[in-house]
C-alpha cells in the first residue's frame, strides 16, 4: 500500500506540472492527504519495529497564532524560537524530553531517522532556512514539566502562500502524533484553511486539543460558542475537543502566564496524551485512507474509463473499415483483378508470339511515367489520370474516412460531462490526421509491392502446373484467345495498371474460362484463395498499424501521468477492502 500511495503521489506531482492543469488547489489537497497517509503507514511500521519511541506532541496551527510560544509554555523553557513576523519558522524543531540525556541524536542509530528518512537531520542553530528538507531534534530536561519521555514539536504553519513548500517535514511530523495541540486565535479559527486542517485530523483520529491563543477573558465565552457551533456543523460526525484559552501576552516571557491558565493547559494535554494500542493504529490507518481512497482515486478511475471508452471507438473504426474492405473488395466480384494480374504475368511466362517482347519491356520498366511507357508501346493508353487499381482505390478511400469518422464519433461526445478530455483527443487526432494518411499511404504501397511479388509466384507455380500438362500448355500457346488477352495486358500496363479494366475485358474473361474449365481448374481456385487469405491479413495488418495504433496514441500520451494500471487499482482497492496495507 505505501508503494501505491507513492504512485498516486507521483501522479499528482505530474498534475501539477501540466500547464493545462486548473484544479491546482485539489491538487495540492489530494497531495497533502496523501503524504499523512504514506506517513501514518510508515509510522505504524515504526512502533511495530520499534518499542522505545517517545509520545509525540505536535503543535499546530496557522501564521501568527503563537505556536513556538505556546511549545515553549508547555516546555516550560524558551527553546523554540519565536518571532511576530509571520511565517518565521520553517522548519519542524523537535524537543525531547527526558530525566536522561543522552546525546541519542548525535548519529543515525535513532527512530526519528527511520521515520524522516530523507530528511536531513541538523541541530536547532545548524537549520538554514533555505534548505525546507530539514528538521532538528534535542534532548532537554523534563525537569519541572509535566511531561517526561514525550517530544513536543514546534511546526511551521500551513496556510500561507510558501507553506506547500515546507509541506512535507510539515505532513511527516503531524502523521507521527500521539496528540495534536492545534493553535488557533480569534482572528485566525474560523479561516478556512483551518477547518480544512482540523477534517484532516479528525479523519485520522488524532486526539486534539484547541487552544485558543491571543484571547482575554472577556471574549472568551462567545469564541468557545461560535467555535463549537462551527465545530459541529463542520465535522459533524467527529467528537468536540476540548478547547483551552490562553491570554493575550506582549511578550513571551513564560512568569507571564497565569499560573491557572498555564495548569490547565498542561492538565488538559497530559491527560489526552498516550498512545492508542496497535490494532487500533492500524485501524485508524485503515480508516483513514478508506476514507479518501475515492477522493484519491476516481480521477485516475475516470481517466481509466475514458480511455477505454477512447479505445473502442477507435477499435470500432478499425473493424469497420476491415469490414468494408471484406464486404466491398473480397466478398465481391472485384477481388478477381488479382488472379487477373497473376494471369497477366503468366502470359508473358508462355511468350505467346509476337507479345512477350512488348510485355517484358512493359515489366522491366515499372517506374517510367505513362507517357514514356505508352511511347515505348506506341498504344494509346485506355486509362486517363487515376492509374490505381480496385482495391488500391478502396483501401485509400478507407483510411481517409477512418480518420474522418473517428474525429466526428469523439467530437459528439465533447456536449457531455468529460467534454475536456474529448476536445482534447479530437485536437490531438486532427493534429495526428495527415501523419497517419502519409504513413498509411506508404505502407499500401509496400503492401502493394509484395502483393506483386506472391502475384508472380503465382503465376510461376499456374506455369509450372502447366508444363506438367504440354497438351494443355500447346493449345494455350495456339489459343487465338491467348493473344487477344495479352494485348489487353499490354494495353493497361501501358496506361498503369488499370486492372479493372483487365478484369471485364472479354478476352481476359475468355482466357480464365478457358483455363478454370479445363484440366487447371480446381488448382487455379486454389491459388485464387491463397491471394485473396494474403490480401486479408496484410490488409488488417495495414489497418492495425497505420490506423488504430496510431490514433490510439493520443489517448495514451494524455493519460502518461496516469501510471496506475486498471488491475492494479482494482488489486489495492481489494486490499484495502480486507484490510491488508
Amino acid at each position: 500500500m505505501h508503494q501505491f500511495i507513492s504512485l498516486l503521489i507521483k501522479r499528482n506531482r505530474e498534475l501539477l506540472k501540466d500547464d493545462d492543469h486548473t484544479d491546482d488547489v485539489d491538487v495540492r489537497s489530494s497531495l497533502t492527504s496523501l503524504a499523512v497517509a504514506q506517513n501514518a503507514l510508515r509510522r505504524m511500521s515504526l512502533l511495530k519495529a520499534q518499542t522505545s519511541v517517545p509520545l509525540q506532541l505536535v503543535v499546530v496551527g496557522p501564521t501568527q497564532v503563537g505556536k513556538s510560544t505556546l511549545t515553549n509554555l508547555l516546555l516550560q523553557k524558551s527553546l523554540a524560537e519565536s518571532s511576530a513576523q509571520a511565517g518565521f519558522t520553517v522548519h519542524c524543531q523537535g524537543f525531547h524530553l527526558t530525566e536522561h540525556i543522552q546525546d541519542r541524536y548525535a548519529g543515525n542509530d535513532h527512530w526519528a531517522h527511520e521515520y524522516f528518512g530523507e530528511l536531513q537531520h541538523s541541530s536547532q542553530d545548524q537549520l538554514d532556512r533555505q534548505v525546507l528538507g530539514e528538521y532538528s531534534l534535542l534532548e532537554t530536561s523534563s525537569e519541572n514539566t509535566t511531561f517526561n519521555e514525550t517530544v513536543i514539536w514546534d511546526t511551521p504553519d500551513f496556510d500561507s502562500i510558501r507553506s506547500f513548500d515546507y509541506r512535507a517535514p510539515l505532513v511527516k511530523t503531524i502523521a507521527l502524533a500521539d496528540l495534536i495541540v492545534f493553535v488557533v486565535s480569534k482572528e485566525k479559527y474560523a479561516d478556512k484553511t483551518v477547518w480544512v486542517m482540523l477534517e484532516l485530523l479528525s479523519s485520522l483520529k488524532v486526539p486534539v486539543v484547541v487552544v485558543m491563543n491571543k484571547t482575554p477573558p472577556s471574549v472568551r465565552n462567545e469564541l468557545k460558542a461560535s467555535i463549537e457551533k462551527k465545530y459541529t456543523t463542520a465535522l459533524p460526525e467527529s467528537v468536540l475537543p476540548p478547547i483551552v484559552f490562553i491570554d493575550e501576552y506582549s511578550d513571551i516571557a513564560l512568569s507571564a502566564v497565569r499560573s491557572e491558565e498555564l495548569n490547565e493547559l498542561h492538565q488538559v494535554a497530559t491527560a489526552h496524551l498516550s498512545r492508542a494500542k496497535p490494532e487500533v493504529i492500524k485501524a485508524n490507518t485503515i480508516g483513514y485512507i478508506q476514507e479518501h481512497w475515492s477522493g484519491w482515486t476516481n480521477n485516475v478511475a475516470a481517466e481509466h474509463r475514458l480511455q477505454r471508452e477512447y479505445k473502442s471507438l477507435v477499435e470500432k473504426t478499425a473493424v469497420e473499415a476491415a469490414q468494408r474492405y471484406k464486404s466491398e473488395y473480397i466478398d465481391s466480384d472485384r477481388h478477381r483483378e488479382v488472379i487477373q494480374l497473376a494471369l497477366s504475368e503468366l502470359l508473358v511466362l508462355l511468350e505467346v508470339p509476337g507479345m512477350a517482347k512488348p510485355l517484358s519491356k512493359i515489366r522491366s520498366v515499372v517506374t517510367w511515367p505513362v507517357r514514356t511507357l505508352i511511347n515505348s508501346t506506341k498504344e494509346a493508353s485506355p486509362v486517363a489520370g487515376d492509374d490505381r487499381n480496385e482495391e488500391r482505390r478502396l483501401l485509400d478511400e478507407l483510411g481517409k474516412h477512418a480518420t474522418s469518422s473517428l474525429i466526428t464519433s469523439v467530437s459528439k461526445k465533447e456536449s457531455g460531462p468529460d467534454g475536456d478530455w474529448w476536445r482534447q483527443r479530437r485536437q490531438d487526432v486532427e493534429k495526428a490526421e495527415s501523419e497517419i494518411r502519409s504513413s498509411y499511404s506508404k505502407s499500401l504501397d509496400n503492401y502493394h509491392t509484395m502483393l506483386q511479388v506472391e502475384i508472380d509466384r503465382a503465376a510461376q507455380s499456374l506455369y509450372q502446373k502447366l508444363k506438367e500438362q504440354p497438351a494443355t500448355l500447346n493449345g494455350l500457346r495456339a489459343a487465338r484467345v491467348t493473344t487477344d488477352a495479352a494485348a489487353v495486358v499490354l494495353a493497361v500496363k501501358s496506361g498503369g495498371l488499370g486492372a479493372v479494366d483487365l478484369v471485364v475485358a472479354p478476352a481476359m474473361l475468355s482466357l480464365t474460362t478457358f483455363l478454370t474449365e479445363g484440366a487447371l481448374g480446381k488448382y487455379m481456385d486454389r491459388v485464387q484463395v491463397s491471394l485473396t487469405k494474403y490480401q486479408e491479413k496484410e490488409v488488417q495488418s495495414v489497418i492495425d498499424r497505420k490506423i488504430a495504433k496510431p490514433l490510439l496514441k493520443p489517448g495514451s500520451e494524455q493519460t502518461k501521468q496516469n501510471i496506475i494500471s486498471e488491475e492494479e487499482l482494482l488489486r489495492m482497492t481489494e486490499r484495502l477492502e480486507s484490510g491488508d496495507v
